[in-house]
């Protein structure tokens, strides 16, 4: 499994996990659906997130971050 599908699986369960519990507690269709849709949408990020770091830039387009410019 490649890194971006191994981060959107482990943030996907974190969320379903804690989401799962408070959909539990409230016993509310509408709870699930929202559970549900959270789950997609932070497995999704993260995949995003985890893919768009693996790419290598080249130098000149790396941001500067040092202090000293002028």
């Amino acid at each position: 499994m490649s890194n971006p599908k191994k981060a959107a699986v482990k943030e996907g369960l974190t969320t379903a996990v804690i989401g799962s519990i408070a959909a539990t507690l409230l016993a509310n269709p509408v709870c699930w659906a929202a559970v549900l849709y959270g789950t997609y949408r932070m497995g999704k990020a993260a995949y995003r997130r985890a893919k768009a770091d693996g790419t290598i830039k080249p130098k000149e387009a790396q941001e500067d971050t040092s202090f000293w410019h002028v």
